[in-house]
C-alpha cells in the first residue's frame, strides 16, 4: 500500500479531482489548502498587507492507494496538473506500513 502526496496549484484542483474520481478502485482522497515555498522561494514573492510574503498557495492532496493503482494515480495527477510552467508542484509516493479502520478494525488495504 502507498500514500500519494501531491502539491498542486489551486486553479487546477477541480480538474485533478475529476480525473481521480474516474479511477476504478480509488476509494477516496483528502485535500487541504496549504502555503509553502520550494526551489523558487523568492521568485514569486508578493506584497500582502505591507509585508513581503514568500509563500505560495497550493493544495495538498493525500491518497492511500493499493500498489496496483499507485502509478495510475500519479500519472493522472501529473497529466492534469502539467502546465509547463515553474511551480506546478510535486508528487511524492511513500510506503504505508499499516492502515486500520477505526469502526471495524479492518486492517491493510481493506481498511482504505
Amino acid at each position: 500500500m502507498k500514500q500519494v502526496i501531491a502539491y498542486i496549484k489551486p486553479a487546477i484542483f477541480e480538474r485533478v479531482t475529476e480525473a481521480l474520481r474516474h479511477i476504478d478502485g480509488l476509494t477516496g482522497m483528502s485535500a487541504v489548502e496549504n502555503n509553502g515555498f520550494g526551489r523558487g522561494k523568492g521568485a514569486n514573492r508578493r506584497k500582502v498587507d505591507s509585508q513581503i510574503n514568500y509563500f505560495s498557495r497550493n493544495i495538498r492532496i493525500e491518497i492511500m492507494v493499493s500498489d496496483a493503482l499507485v502509478w495510475e494515480v500519479v500519472d493522472s495527477i501529473r497529466q492534469q496538473a502539467w502546465t509547463g510552467e515553474q511551480g506546478e508542484g510535486k508528487i511524492y509516493v511513500l510506503d504505508v506500513v499499516e492502515a486500520v479502520r477505526i469502526r471495524t478494525n479492518e486492517r491493510g488495504e481493506a481498511a482504505v
